[in-house]
């Protein structure tokens, strides 16, 4: 299958209040020869306000945030064209699964496009910080694994190239064409040297292949940071079809199986070494048939015979499931929502099908005609997000009225100095001032870098004041 090799630079690193500001796509055949190659920049939205923190790492200037040729709709429109252009594929990136991915989720939404399209048919997920991870584990030696400076091992895309001979310099980092080759070289390198774990996290690409493990009753390898434990599958999360419970079998159920409806719901939070781990099965699990992966367990393993016994003390228990599946139904019930739209991808349900093809028309339309597809939405959220696109887009679309509240809504939206989940004006301005204090005073270049930032916010702020 072929594979679409991604990477984003984004304006901060809260998914749900940052958006993409660089975007590369790499389409590649299964034998990893390049096919297509998309490189993508957008000007900043005029409601979001940049990690100072995030410009300084990505060395973006401010002046070019508002230079970029397309907005951000366009940015992520031609995103979604390429996904379904080039699938069927496998989706791929570095740390993609648990930031990137999340990033076009909430900005699909946000921007009326369907928020799991990298899920669509012929889609399927892959991660090389997973892959990596997993040939840590199964194959050890295969990767040369880079030290930190505190003699930590560090996986970070850079230093994983530069220890394995990929060309990717710190100035090239942070670019999301150069990450995205780098990524692809980083995938032909495991291919190469840990060629049984590619093939059995490639399987996990897709949610059958860990629900098919997790599901069977057998012995499996779970993975985490950096050790496999011998679990067995127990259950489905009810009120999610994709998040299994499983158990680590390392810990006597003795334990734990006798206790109340509280006590197995505390196991699903407790610090330190839980005997309830929870699956993301369409994340690419470490999720191991026994048979692949038992070679790799820690060395004061004990006997599979004890392991299959506490399985079967588990499954013939007479309330600890019951008691999970109670556990797991209310797992997020005291979970406080926040009031805001952009936070409700999780919380406020599915999007309709017959929302999604109001969606599709809407873009298809001139901006003079999508306001009268409005009130069709039967989601709140999306008439909110499509009453702020065309605010941000055309506003010379709208009624005097809509524009006033378009208005009042972006100088509150940048302004506000009551506690808000997304960085505001004030906020970034005293970001600048902190990460002052932590540079070298010899680095000009990024003091330098600190000032322009400051005077684009100041700038920013002086403007909303004067409009008010």
């Amino acid at each position: 299958m072929p594979f679409i090799v991604y990477d984003l630079e984004t304006s901060g690193l809260d998914p749900a209040w940052n958006v993409p500001l660089q975007a590369a796509l790499i389409h590649v055949d299964d034998e990893l020869r390049p096919l297509s190659e998309l490189s993508l920049r957008c000007r900043l939205p005029a409601y979001i306000v940049p990690s100072p923190g995030a410009l300084l790492t990505t060395g973006i200037r401010p002046d070019q945030l508002d230079q970029a040729p397309m907005s951000s709709l366009e940015l992520l429109g031609q995103i979604g064209r390429a996904l379904r252009a080039w699938a069927p594929a496998t989706i791929l990136g570095h740390n993609v699964l648990r930031y990137d991915e999340e990033v076009l989720r909430h900005n699909f939404l946000t921007h009326l496009l369907p928020p799991y399209a990298t899920q669509s048919t012929g889609l399927k997920r892959a991660d090389t910080l997973v892959m990596l991870r997993a040939s840590i584990l199964i194959e050890p030696g295969a990767i040369t694994v880079p030290v930190d400076g505190n003699g930590k091992r560090s996986l970070k895309l850079g230093a994983v190239c530069r220890a394995n001979g990929i060309a990717l310099t710190e100035d090239e980092a942070h670019d999301a064409l150069f990450d995205a080759r780098a990524t692809l070289a980083l995938f032909r390198l495991l291919r190469e040297r840990a060629p049984r774990s590619v093939e059995l996290m490639l399987a996990n690409a897709h949610k059958s292949g860990p629900i098919r493990l997790l599901s069977r009753g057998d012995l499996i390898c779970l993975g985490g940071q950096s050790a496999l434990v011998p679990a067995v599958g127990v259950m489905a999360n009810p009120n999610n079809a994709t998040s299994w419970a499983a158990l680590d079998l390392s810990i006597d159920p003795a334990s734990y199986l006798d206790g109340s409806a509280e006590d197995v719901a505390g196991l699903l939070t407790r610090s330190g070494a839980r005997p309830v781990r929870m699956v993301k099965t369409n994340a690419q699990p470490i999720v191991l048939a026994w048979e692949d992966a038992q070679h790799a367990l820690p060395a004061d393993r004990l006997d599979d015979a004890v392991y299959n016994d506490r399985a079967r003390q588990v499954r013939r228990h007479p309330t600890f499931q019951r008691h999970l599946t109670e556990a797991l139904k209310n797992r997020f019930a005291d979970r406080e929502p926040l009031p805001y739209p952009e936070a409700t991808l999780y919380s406020g349900g599915f999007l309709s099908d017959a929302d999604m093809r109001i969606c599709a028309r809407w873009h298809e339309l001139p901006w003079d005609q999508r306001g009268a597809l409005v009130k069709h939405l039967g989601d709140v959220r999306l008439q909110a997000f499509a009453n702020r696109q065309m605010f941000l887009e055309a506003p010379e679309c709208l009624a005097p009225e809509a524009w006033r509240k378009g208005r009042d809504w972006l100088r509150e939206r940048l302004t506000t100095e009551t506690d808000v989940p997304w960085l505001t004006l004030p906020k970034a301005i005293r970001e600048v001032a902190e990460l002052r204090s932590s540079l070298d005073a010899q680095d000009a270049d990024r003091h330098a870098h600190l000032d322009a930032i400051e005077r684009w916010l100041r700038e920013r702020s002086d403007r909303q004041q004067m409009a008010a």
